[in-house]
């Protein structure tokens, strides 16, 4: 049975046929392997069904869309039946209809009552989940009744058809089906489905395997469907309950005061987890992870600027494996920085399953105009953005070897991009151009401050890491040196451009220009123009929106949300006082950094207000589209304006510095926080905050000076303005 706790499931009552697609999304269940929509086991004509294997894509004949995720069997799927009468939510009078999705299980349950034309009426349960602690397995359990008659369920496993499927074989058992997808110029998906049916009740269990295209199988969904068939139902439901309070246990935030806060942020959580997978390197997070077919599964930058920091400090081995696929498409990044004549790695900024770019095109604007798609030839600071993640990784865990073998070369190849990307200009100046930064209202654009700093760190970081790397391991960086072909007078090039890289920022105002000559455009003010969020080409139209400085997105406050210790509070606070009216928060990637940047600020109540925002995205369909999947992105960032907005955590070079700023309807805020192999664990009110230690850790309260603390719990309280000392706090 489902949780009892509001506050730990999501529950929908009732049945509209024209939400189903949206209902879907929200009951997915995954587990970074597969990913299973959350349709109804009978099916419904408005539904989507949908598995998805993670990291398995094909393509059309034509090849007109790029990649697109390849759709498994229907294995939840039961066609219910009485005598010969099909049970349907259609077909007579809905009694019961209810879904509840339990975040602490990880299980959906469905309760299922139906008068049937006939008088009669028909009782159906089930539970389904992708399981955690093995994830190449699905589980089904159901039962259904008529008056003590069991109902009968249908033995064929649908397989959806699809463009992009180029070949499919099965073979059927007495009580199992095995089947071999094949995708057309890609992988291929294994599944090895066992039902066993008694008098109304039905158990059902679906290995998973897949393969790269031209490899061998990752794991034998044969030998999976032994081991749980072998355990057994109820078995195989506890270790997969225990996998996931484990989970819960690592990175569950508690908010008291605000259900409405503590609820979007465990559905959030929920699907954070349900994403991630330790194991291996074969995926990567798409935009809408494995809960529909939003931008067919591909992977942006939101993965590492928005999805990595939440693994970095809750799973770290997650965040691991998704600076290892980033590594993985090296060669494609490589091979793309040199198809546009610049040298080092140019990351794609859609990627799939081998890392090549597969933007697309065309696409139809909001205001349903075909136009070009220009992100993918000149949004660059995706490179950034992927070193950025690689370092944070490196700062985080102090994994040398790691650094080493995986890291450096993503850091140095990025930073190499960056020295051929940019280009000296009349005034003496390097320049990049042409380039979209985060807010892609404006194309073609010189110098976007955010992707200009961006790549100042980037070259930064590559000779702080060659200068890291000469003196830990002399011997392995000169080796990396001579296969990256990489000399001293590289080093020196990425020296000059990374002090003489553009950089626009008044010095009265302490604003940065978003882009050179952004302050001569029209000056609008969002919040005039329509309530936010809003698509600014719906309100004024393509042509005119690129003459003013109406923004899509966070860019130069995403600069200062990304590097938090770089930029003085007074700077901060000039430019979110600049940029927030004039941002319509057109992408869901917007509200969760305004609200990290406000609460950093003090602005408790503001980001408070852009919290929600953020989390009314998928919980109330705030963009429209929620039939396409759940926004990762924004799932993080209501992570990230919980744990390092209000709760103020900064993980700086040298300590973990906390200074909680909480929102007059958060009583009190909880959560752990994984910081070089210790988990730190902070209880914070307006008064006070608790700090518990596994391992001794560099902590600083506040604007205070860091302070070595042993391991063990301590107290300090707010007052004057900061924080008192921390003291320990006997434990009896």
């Amino acid at each position: 049975m489902p949780v009892q706790d509001v506050l730990w499931r999501l529950e929908s009552a009732g049945f509209d046929r024209f939400r189903e697609r949206d209902l879907e999304s929200w009951f997915a269940v995954a587990n970074g392997r597969t990913g299973t929509r959350g349709s109804l086991e009978e099916g419904s004509p408005e539904s989507n069904p949908a598995t998805y294997v993670a990291g398995i894509y094909g393509r059309r004949p034509d090849d007109s869309s790029g990649p697109e995720p390849l759709i498994g069997p229907q294995w939840t799927f039961l066609d219910p039946r009485l005598a010969d009468t099909e049970v349907r939510l259609e077909i007579g009078e809905i009694l019961e209809q209810r879904r509840v999705l339990d975040f602490r299980q990880g299980i959906l349950f469905r309760f299922w009552r139906q008068r049937l034309p006939s008088g009669q009426e028909i009782t159906f349960r089930s539970a389904r989940f992708a399981a955690l602690h093995d994830r190449q397995l699905l589980v089904l359990q159901a039962d259904g009744h008529c008056d003590g008659t069991p109902l009968a369920f249908g033995a064929d496993i649908p397989l959806p058809a699809g463009p992009s499927l180029e070949h499919a074989a099965f073979t059927r058992g007495r009580d199992q089906v095995d089947f071999e997808l094949v995708a057309r110029k890609g992988g291929r998906a294994f599944f090895s489905i066992s039902t066993s049916e008694s008098r109304g009740s039905l158990e059902r269990f679906a290995a998973v395997a897949r393969a790269a295209p031209g490899g061998q199988p990752e794991g034998s969904p044969t030998e999976a469907l032994a081991r749980a068939k072998k355990a057994g139902l109820t078995a195989t439901r506890e270790q997969h309950r225990k996998a996931w309070g484990e989970r819960w246990e690592a990175s569950d935030v508690v908010v008291e005061g605000d259900p409405d806060a503590q609820l979007a942020l465990r559905f959030a959580l929920y699907h954070l987890i349900s994403v991630g997978d330790p194991e291996t390197d074969f995926a990567s997070v798409g935009a809408r992870g494995l809960t529909g077919p939003g931008y067919n599964g591909h992977v942006f930058w939101d993965t590492e600027a928005f999805v990595l920091p939440f693994f970095l400090h809750t799973h770290p081995e997650v965040a691991r494996q998704l600076i290892r696929y980033r590594h993985r498409t090296l060669p494609a990044a490589r091979a793309r920085a040199r198809s546009l004549g610049y040298t080092g790695a140019l990351f794609a900024w859609e990627s799939a399953d081998d890392g090549r770019d597969c933007t697309p095109p065309f696409a139809l604007t909001p205001d349903h105009v075909v136009t070009p798609v220009l992100t993918g030839r000149e949004e660059h600071h995706i490179s950034a953005d992927v070193a950025w993640a690689t370092w944070r990784y490196w700062e985080t865990t102090r994994d040398e070897e790691f650094l080493l073998r995986v890291g450096a070369e993503i850091v140095l190849e990025t930073a190499r991009f960056w020295s051929s990307r940019a280009r000296r200009g009349a005034d003496g100046c390097f320049h990049i151009a042409p380039v979209i930064g985060p807010d892609e209202y404006h194309e073609g654009v010189r110098d976007n401050a955010y992707t200009n700093e961006l790549a100042r760190w980037n070259l930064e970081r590559g000779l702080e890491t060659a200068e890291l790397l000469s003196r830990a391991d002399s011997s392995g960086w000169k080796a990396l040196a001579r296969r990256l072909k990489l000399e001293e007078a590289d080093l020196a090039r990425w020296r000059l451009v990374a002090d003489q890289l553009m950089r626009r920022c008044d010095a009265d105002t302490m604003v940065y220009e978003q882009f050179e000559d952004f302050f001569e455009l029209e000056d609008i003010n969002a919040a005039e123009l329509a309530p936010r969020p809003f698509a600014g080409e719906l309100v004024l139209g393509r042509d005119r929106l690129q003459k003013t400085q109406l923004v899509k997105q966070a860019d130069v406050l995403m600069l200062m949300h990304m590097l938090p210790s770089a930029y003085p509070r007074e700077v901060v606070a000039a430019n979110y006082r600049y940029y927030e009216p004039r941002t319509s928060h057109g992408s869901s990637l917007s509200p969760g950094v305004h609200a990290v940047v406000a609460a950093r600020l003090g602005l408790a109540e503001e980001a408070l207000g852009y919290f929600r925002m953020a989390a009314a995205i998928d919980l109330d369909d705030r963009m429209r589209n929620a039939a396409f999947g759940i926004h990762m992105a924004a799932a993080a960032s209501l992570w990230q304006t919980a744990v390092l907005g209000f709760g103020g955590v900064t993980a700086e070079a040298d300590c973990l510095r906390v200074d909680p700023k909480l929102p007059a309807s958060w009583t009190r805020l909880a959560f752990p926080f994984w910081w070089r192999d210790n988990v730190i664990r902070i209880d914070a009110d307006r008064s006070e905050v608790r700090i518990e230690l596994r391992s001794p850790a560099d902590v600083a309260l506040g604007a205070g000076s860091p302070r070595r603390l042993a391991r063990g719990r301590y107290r300090a309280r707010f007052g004057n303005g900061n924080w008192s000392q921390p003291e320990e706090v006997e434990t009896g």
